[in-house]
């Protein structure tokens, strides 16, 4: 029998529902018997004396708790209705009483009444129900249970077996190249990877691009090691899961190579690469040849893609011998030659004429040939081709016109007195506005308008200060040159000017001297006259005749000085009053002549033009404490050949000979040489021998000497400049 649980409601009296076995035996109400028994429960216990029947103590029951002693009562017999007579017949009947009235809802009812009401409510809520049957075993799921206790089973010993056999060991068919390390302890791994890859940082890698090998790669200078300890721990040598018992059982593993790198190392080698291979897009230009535009068409380029080398390096690196094919990408212009061509027209319009700068009551004029020397069409980010104006070089030297000498600003500088240098003092002035002038230049280039543009002034401050002058070194000569001229030649007057320009300048570390920028255009505004001039293999005339001597004058001294030689460009014949090999020439606005001041001072040039000579002295700190240069034997000697000339302004010359000639400059420092120049090898055209008439045949050039109408002026160059060779007679001369 199955125990119901405990009840929520008090517990009931077990006698109370107990109908007792005679009338007699039944309890006044309030009373407890001393004899309490259940019908049909034997509530004697063994051993007891007397009639085997014992008496429980007041208040115990003898059923279990929760249990209503009504279940053991017997059924109520059914009531006999009384028999009764049909109405016909007056004999018995079986038919039921008739149901009685309905009575009405009560509306109050006794305290009594609702005591024994819920007594009755209380002793209901007890409820005994019989056990049920138990239920057949489930078969089926006993069935599942078991086969999925096999296969865990089975899964256990699948994967728990041979996970113990590798624990500790590289899994099965792991592989690093073409080493096998599966099976190994980590040491094992370790060593087996080293003897196999350790050589290979002594073994070059070859760089080829385009099938042409262009360089070799030392692992050591890039930074490039094994680290086989790496690698291995890549492995994973614990206890392995299933998917890794899985892959080891049934394939390979491949682990990559690890490789350890210095990083600083290996981008300067790639860098050193990038340096062979790179050749970046030519940009087009619009430049202009004197003042006739060009167009320099761009041109397409390429550059090392260097993360992509850098891992194709990498991985060569991990099968040395191996080599790499370095790997490009190209480099578009940012316009093509279309839109070069294009912006012709504007750029032929652009030095169609000066531009005046006006400044309140004073002027000054960029000449054509100024333009189109600091005017470049240039593209830009977009591919838009457009002018661009170096508004800072075009008005140098004119700056003091616009605003006047007091009132411009002045950089400091130094001076020469009594063989040393002083001190000139910087002070802030009114200076163009250059960026303000660039776009006024612009906008007249591309939209017309008038040419006639009023400066904007701003108030400008000496980029060099008295305190940076002074910590600049400037102490002692460290060259001199002087070249030598007749005297009160127009040419001098050149000279004389251009000097005068020159003179003062100081040129910082770092910075690279440009004479044509400092000079600018010699046009007859700035003083600047017609004198002789060399252009190409003959004398002209042209104003500014005679600069390069100062040119050739000032390379002179920077030779000697040890400067770095940026651009020169030597005559095309010989002039006897520069040493062979070291002369220069200029012509506005190319060819230029630069240098590079590539020392840790500044140096100051200290010019002074007398009626036959001019002098270039450098002032600095010394750095060598000489420099002589090394001049071999003329070479491939070349005799000139005769011209003939009748045209108007033809100057004759005496002619020379044409050579080739190789010089060294050699560095001497603490007594002895300390390092060599390259060679500079210079190779002279004949000088021609040019007779300003028209030719003759030999029976008349003998008539017209006789009668002495010929005119045998000539001009020689010789070690004090251009001579007369001979005397006019008095015919006139036709040049």
């Amino acid at each position: 029998m199955r125990n119901a649980g405990p009840s929520i409601d008090p517990p009931p009296d077990p006698f109370a529902a107990v109908r007792p076995e005679s009338s007699d035996a039944v309890p006044a109400e309030g009373e407890d018997s001393t004899d309490r028994t259940i019908p049909g429960v034997d509530t004697s216990r063994q051993g007891a004396p007397g009639t085997g029947r014992k008496k429980l103590p007041r208040g115990v029951s003898p059923l279990p708790p929760g249990v209503s002693p009504e279940i053991f009562a017997p059924p109520p017999r059914p009531a006999r209705p009384s028999p009764r007579r049909s109405a016909n017949s007056g004999k018995p009947t079986s038919l039921p009483p008739p149901a009685p009235p309905a009575e009405p809802w009560p509306i109050a009812e006794s305290r009594r009444a609702r005591r024994g009401a819920e007594r009755a409510k209380a002793e209901a809520t007890v409820v005994i129900t019989a056990d049920p049957e138990p239920a057949a075993p489930n078969t089926r799921l006993r069935t599942l249970l078991l086969v999925a206790g096999g296969f865990c089973l089975l899964f256990l010993l699948a994967y728990g077996v041979p996970a113990t056999y590798m624990w500790g060991k590289v899994l099965p068919g792991t592989r690093v190249g073409s080493v096998n390390i599966g099976g190994l302890s980590e040491t094992q791994a370790i060593d087996r990877l080293r003897q196999r890859f350790d050589g290979n940082d002594q073994q070059v890698i070859g760089l080829f691009l385009n099938g042409r090998r262009i360089d070799t790669l030392d692992p050591r200078d890039a930074g490039l090691t094994i680290d086989a300890q790496a690698t291995v721990a890549e492995a994973q040598t614990g206890y392995p899961s299933p998917a890794a018992v899985w892959q080891a059982m049934t394939g390979d593993r491949h682990l990559p190579l690890r490789l350890s790198l210095n990083s600083d190392k290996f981008a300067r080698r790639i860098r050193e690469i990038a340096k062979q291979v790179d050749r970046p897009a030519a940009e087009g230009k619009i430049l202009y040849e004197g003042t006739v535009p060009k167009v320099i068409p761009p041109k397409e380029g390429m550059v090392l893609d260097r993360p992509a080398t850098g891992e194709a390096i990498k991985r060569a690196f991990a099968n040395i011998p191996a080599s790499v094919s370095l790997i490009v990408t190209p480099d578009h212009p940012k316009a093509k030659e279309r839109a070069f061509t294009d912006a012709m027209e504007t750029a032929r319009r652009a030095v169609s004429s000066p531009i005046t700068l006006v400044n309140g009551g004073r002027s000054a004029h960029l000449s054509t040939k100024v333009i189109a020397a600091h005017l470049t069409f240039e593209a830009d980010d977009h591919g838009t081709v457009g002018p661009r104006f170096d508004a800072a070089k075009a008005v140098a030297g004119l700056e003091t016109r616009l605003v006047g000498v007091a009132a411009a600003p002045r950089e400091a500088g130094f001076t020469i007195e009594n063989g040393k240098p002083k001190l000139v003092h910087a002070h802030v002035g009114k200076g163009i506005d250059a960026a303000a002038l660039a776009g006024a230049v612009v906008k007249v280039v591309t939209q017309g308008g008038s040419r006639t543009i009023p400066v904007s002034l701003a108030i400008t401050r000496p980029q060099l200060t008295d305190e940076g002058a002074l910590k600049l070194g400037v102490h002692e000569k460290v060259a001199e040159f002087t070249t030598y001229f007749p005297c009160c030649a127009p040419r001098v007057t050149n000279i004389r000017k251009a000097a005068e320009l020159v003179d003062g300048m100081l040129v910082k570390p770092g910075e690279t001297f440009s004479l044509n920028a400092v000079v600018g255009d010699p046009d007859p505004e700035r003083g600047f006259v017609p004198a002789q001039s060399v252009e190409g293999d003959r004398l002209v005339v042209a104003t500014g005749g005679g600069i390069s001597q100062l040119a050739g004058t000032m390379y002179n001294a920077v030779f000697l000085a040890g400067l770095q030689e940026i651009d020169r460009s030597p005559h095309a014949f010989y002039i006897s009053r520069f040493p062979a090999g070291r002369d220069a020439t200029v012509a506005y606005p190319d060819p230029d002549l630069q240098w590079r001041n590539d020392t840790d001072n500044g140096v100051l040039i200290d010019t002074s033009v007398s009626d036959t000579s001019v002098t270039v002295a450098l002032w600095s700190t010394k750095k060598y404490d000489r420099i002589e240069a090394e001049t071999s034997d003329r070479t491939a000697v070349t005799q000139p050949e005769t011209i003939y000339d009748d045209t108007p302004g033809c100057i004759p010359m005496e002619g020379g000979p044409g050579f080739t000639v190789t010089v060294v400059r050699v560095f001497y420092k603490d007594g002895k040489e300390f390092m060599r120049d390259k060679p500079r090898t210079t190779v002279y055209d004949p000088q021609p021998k040019v007779v300003c008439e028209q030719r003759h045949s030999a029976s008349s050039e003998a008539t017209s000497s006789a009668d002495g109408g010929v005119d045998r002026t000539a001009f020689r160059l010789s070690d004090d400049g251009w001579e007369i060779q001979a005397e006019p007679t008095a015919a006139t001369n036709p040049g």
